[in-house]
C-alpha cells in the first residue's frame, strides 16, 4: 500500500501526520510524491504514528532495501506516486 493511501485510510492530512510523527509537511509530501526516499529513522517514525509496520508501505519497503544495500542509490523501485485520486 503507498503511504498516501494509507494516510488517508487512516483520516489524517499531510500536517496531521507530519505532526503525529514528528516531521515536516514537506518531509510527507516529497514520500508521498516519490521525491525521495525516507531514511530508516523516519520510516521509524512514520510506521508508529500510523500504527502500521513498515512493510506494509511500498514507500518504506524500498527504504529498508536501500539501507541493506538491495537497491542502487537514485533508482526507485516503485515509481513516482499518482497523482489523480
Amino acid at each position: 500500500m503507498r503511504l498516501r493511501e494509507l494516510r488517508v485510510r487512516r483520516l489524517l492530512s499531510t500536517r496531521e501526520l507530519a505532526r503525529k510523527a514528528g516531521v515536516s509537511t514537506s518531509t510527507i509530501y516529497t514520500i508521498e510524491t516519490g521525491k525521495t526516499v525516507p531514511r530508516l529513522s523516519v520510516v521509524r517514525k512514520l510506521s508508529e504514528a500510523l500504527d502500521a509496520a513498515p512493510d506494509d508501505v511500498d514507500e518504506f519497503r524500498e527504504a529498508m532495501a536501500r539501507a541493506l544495500g538491495e537497491l542502487p542509490k537514485g533508482r526507485s523501485s516503485i515509481g513516482p506516486a499518482d497523482s489523480g485520486d
